[in-house]
C-alpha cells in the first residue's frame, strides 16, 4: 500500500500532515460534491488520493450532507 492510498478517510489537515512526514508533497486538493443540491457541513475528508512521484492529488469532500428538499 502507498502511503497516498493511506490518507483515504482522514480528514484533509491529518492526511497533509502525515504524507508530509514522508516526504511527499500535495500538489491539488479537489472539493467533490453530489450532483444534486445539498447542505455540506462538517470537516473536509479525503476520498481518493493519486500518488506521481513525490507529488500527491487529493479528493475531498465535506464529512456530511443534507438533501435540500
Amino acid at each position: 500500500m502507498t502511503a497516498a492510498s493511506e490518507v483515504v478517510g482522514l480528514e484533509l489537515e491529518e492526511a497533509r500532515a502525515r504524507l508530509g512526514i514522508q516526504g511527499l508533497v500535495v500538489r491539488s486538493i479537489t472539493e467533490t460534491r453530489p450532483p444534486r443540491p445539498v447542505a455540506l457541513a462538517g470537516v473536509l475528508r479525503v476520498v481518493r488520493a493519486r500518488h506521481d512521484g513525490p507529488a500527491v492529488d487529493l479528493v475531498v469532500t465535506r464529512e456530511r450532507y443534507v438533501p435540500r428538499r
